[in-house]
Order: C-alpha cells, then sequence, then structure tokens
C-alpha cells in the first residue's frame, strides 16, 4: 500500500470511527517495517486533517523523550575524535 492509499485508507477509517487503531508493528523484514512507517505516517497525517490531533500533539506523541511541554535545551555536544 503507498503513502497516498493509506492517507485515503485512513482518513475514511477515521471518519467512521475516531477510535480506529493505528496499524499493527510490523518488523519481519526491512521492508515490512518501511512499509509499516509508511503506514504510521499516513495515519498520523489522516489524524491531523480529521482534526483528531494537532503537529505539536502528533510530535509529543512520537517523541521518544517526553518533556512535558518544558523547553529544553543541550548543555553540551559530544566530541568525537
Amino acid at each position: 500500500m503507498t503513502y497516498t492509499e493509506a492517507l485515503r485508507h485512513f482518513v475514511a477509517a477515521l471518519r467512521v470511527d475516531p477510535h480506529t487503531p493505528p496499524p499493527a508493528l510490523r518488523t519481519g523484514t526491512v521492508d515490512e517495517f518501511h512499509a509499516w512507517k509508511a503506514e504510521m505516517r499516513a495515519f498520523d497525517a489522516a489524524r491531523i486533517e480529521l482534526g483528531l490531533a494537532t503537529p505539536e500533539g502528533m510530535q509529543e506523541e512520537n517523541a521518544a523523550v517526553r518533556l512535558a511541554g518544558r523547553p529544553w535545551r543541550i548543555v553540551e555536544h559530544a566530541r568525537h575524535p
């Protein structure tokens, strides 16, 4: 499924049921993982398009480190020889 097809699919599914779950994680092969990532991007874009989420909310939801809205900055950069 291409990104465009996935986006159309999730927009339609989320219109019917806003609690439609995201695509299930697939990590069997690299190609399956890439397909899953494309579907996740489409799922997130559909939620934003339909007003079910905001870009800021998606960024917080998908962040590896949660900062609870607090500003942060890098204090020291690693130095490599």
